[in-house]
């Protein structure tokens, strides 16, 4: 049974119309000072419409060969499309990469017109060659391209998935070894792995306690279950996609809080939390694309590569964002239900 894969008028109309605001916007941007925060929200946008339309567009080709399953939430269990999941991780991705020259647009001014025109002053350095070498945050740029590695590593991990159906006891282990890119940032970046110490054990172990290598494997043990979790409370029209949102919101309305004007001074943390929000806008868009279409009654299911494409999301922003523990907090709902579940997790063992 095909699905119905042309927008209507007014479909049409509404992702035009916020394509071409999008484009504006960016195109505006630089012409100021490059403004990354209101070009992630504009890029926002733009993902919405493209997953939207491409989620559409593409459910008759998935289901040609073979990518379908049955709607067992519906009295009438007619085949739909699946692993639509992938195709909103894709476009994410395509998103967050074509993002990347806004948040050093202006370190990039600098170093190619020495600063021009542009009310940017960077201190520049002579180098032998007469090239001009600037302070570009590489650190900064490191962090960012060491989490879009491994949110591709668990797109293709999870496409893998999806094609093969892997065994949980060894998909279960796909999320570490996708966290591998971005804790090798962490380490040679950061690599601070301290922990304050809470007040009743001070006078005992300090104000600061090095974990040492065991800080790495709790970041690895926390991307397992950040994509896991995602994946465990799941089997209901839309509540992958919805419980993905609610956390990508919150985590959103907690960097919010580190940004102007809610904050008198320049917060210490703001740099983490606009990485954060970079990552976090263009997410919440394709995820609200992929919802319309996965509401009850769904249209369309969203496979395991969206589970393990939001998990790992949230694990990014939170690890190289320095709010793990915060992170946790939002994840207390999916404990609970992995608790409940794991009397059921005999399948880990046995040869399904």
């Amino acid at each position: 049974m095909s699905t119905s894969t042309a927008l209507t008028t007014t479909e049409t109309i509404s992702l035009g119309a916020v394509s071409w605001a999008s484009i504006t916007v960016l195109v505006n941007t630089f012409r100021g000072e490059g403004e990354p925060l209101i070009a992630a929200m504009a890029f926002s946008a733009l993902a919405f419409a493209a997953s939207y339309a491409l989620i559409r567009w593409l459910g008759d080709a998935f289901m040609r060969r073979g990518f379908k399953g049955k709607d067992l939430c519906k009295v009438k269990k007619n085949e739909i499309p699946e692993m639509m999941g992938a195709v909103c991780a894709m476009v994410y991705l395509f998103i967050v990469i074509f993002f990347i020259p806004w948040p050093f647009y202006k370190d990039i001014v600098v170093a190619t017109s020495g600063g021009g025109n542009r009310d940017v002053i960077k201190e520049l350095e002579q180098v032998e060659t007469g090239r001009l070498l600037h302070r570009f945050p590489h650190n900064k740029l490191a962090s960012f391209l060491g989490a879009i590695l491994s949110l591709q590593c668990i797109v293709l991990l999870g496409v893998g998935d999806d094609l093969f159906d892997i065994r949980w006891r060894h998909k279960v282990l796909i999320p570490a070894v996708a966290s591998i890119p971005m804790l090798v940032v962490y380490f040679v970046d950061f690599g601070v792995t301290q922990m304050v110490v809470p007040l009743p054990l001070r006078p005992y172990l300090g104000e600061l306690f090095d974990l040492g290598w065991v800080y790495y494997v709790y970041m690895a043990l926390l991307s397992i279950f950040s994509s896991n979790s995602i994946n465990i409370l799941a089997g209901i029209n839309g509540i992958e996609v919805a419980q993905s949102i609610v956390i990508a919101v919150l985590i959103a309305g907690n960097d919010m809080l580190y940004l102007s004007p809610f904050t008198t001074y320049p917060h210490p943390a703001t740099d983490s939390h606009l990485f954060s929000l970079y990552f976090l806008l263009p997410f919440i868009g394709v995820s609200c694309a992929l919802l319309k279409h996965n509401w009850y009654p769904a249209k369309v299911f969203v496979g395991d590569t969206y589970c393990y494409f939001a998990g790992m999301v949230f694990a990014v922003v939170a690890i190289l964002g320095h709010f793990s523990k915060t992170l946790i907090l939002l994840l207390l709902p999916q404990a609970f239900n992995f608790v409940y579940s794991a009397p059921h997790f005999n399948s880990l063992f046995d040869d399904r």
